[in-house]
Order: C-alpha cells, then sequence, then structure tokens
C-alpha cells in the first residue's frame, strides 16, 4: 500500500499548486479581455469563470493533499515503463508528420493497431475491432456530421 506524504514531497500539493496558478492566470487573462455585464457578456467572461471554477477545483484539491496527505513526487515515477512512453511519443511523432500526406483514417487506424498490439498488447480481433470502430466513428462524426476537413490523403479518391 502506498504511504501518504505530507509536506513538500506531496505530488498532489504539487498537482494542486500548478492547476491553481494555471487557474489564476486563466483568471487573469478573461479579467483583461473584459468581462462586461451579464446581459451582454465581454470577450473575456467565460474565460475569467472557467478560470474561477479551475481556481475552486485546485483549491480543493490543495486543502485535501494538506489535510491528508499524498503520494511522494517519487512514488509517482516508480516502475515507469519508459521504453514504451518513448516509442508512443515517437510514434506521435511520425503521425504527426504524415497525417496531412497519408490522412486521417490511414494514419489514424495504424497508430491505434500499433498502440493496441505492441504498447499495450490485447488480441487481434479486439485490436482491429476497436481501431476500425474508433476511427470510422470519429472520422464520420467529424467529417460528416459536424462538417469538419480532416486530410483524405490517399483515401481521396475514395472519400470525395
Amino acid at each position: 500500500m502506498e504511504t501518504k506524504t505530507k509536506g513538500l514531497a506531496n505530488a498532489e500539493l504539487w498537482g494542486g499548486i500548478t492547476w491553481l496558478a494555471l487557474g489564476l492566470f486563466i483568471t487573469w487573462q478573461g479579467w483583461t479581455q473584459g468581462l462586461g455585464v451579464l446581459s451582454e457578456p465581454g470577450s473575456g467572461f467565460a474565460v475569467f469563470w472557467c478560470g474561477v471554477i479551475l481556481i475552486g477545483l485546485s483549491l480543493t484539491i490543495v486543502v485535501g493533499a494538506i489535510a491528508n496527505g499524498g503520494p511522494s513526487l517519487g512514488s509517482l515515477w516508480a516502475d515507469t515503463r519508459w521504453q514504451k512512453v518513448l516509442l508512443v511519443m515517437a510514434l506521435l511523432l511520425v503521425f504527426g508528420f504524415f497525417f496531412e500526406q497519408i490522412g486521417f483514417i490511414p494514419c489514424s487506424l495504424l497508430l491505434l493497431l500499433v498502440l493496441m498490439r505492441f504498447i499495450d498488447p490485447v488480441p487481434w480481433w479486439q485490436a482491429i475491432t476497436v481501431s476500425f470502430g474508433a476511427v470510422l466513428g470519429v472520422w464520420f462524426l467529424l467529417a460528416k456530421f459536424l462538417k469538419i476537413q480532416l486530410p483524405a490523403g490517399v483515401l481521396a479518391p475514395w472519400l470525395g
């Protein structure tokens, strides 16, 4: 069982402080854009209130971390499979590089199949089913329903 750490080695405390700082920054940026009034909100109105909500949520994490403790910073990195992390990062870079040339569907299918078979292995039938279902579902939702243009790449003659 994981031991709870109090003080500066508490990972939840640092996470809460990081989100608190981001919330403060977002709130300040919303304020500088102008809040307007409730009947006619300014351009910073939604940004400001999103920052306020983020501040509130992060404060609950900070208070909980101070009161109850949390995992140590070192324990977050214990047993990390660095080879797989680096491989996933490399795969995402390759995906981003070839995304427009090859297209959304082939790149996403290949990425998901590789991730599901070699990074965190599942049976072939499951990897194929989930990959095709997820990619084609997302493509249909984005391209046909929301009318967002995705790169067709090599499938351009068939996708129109």
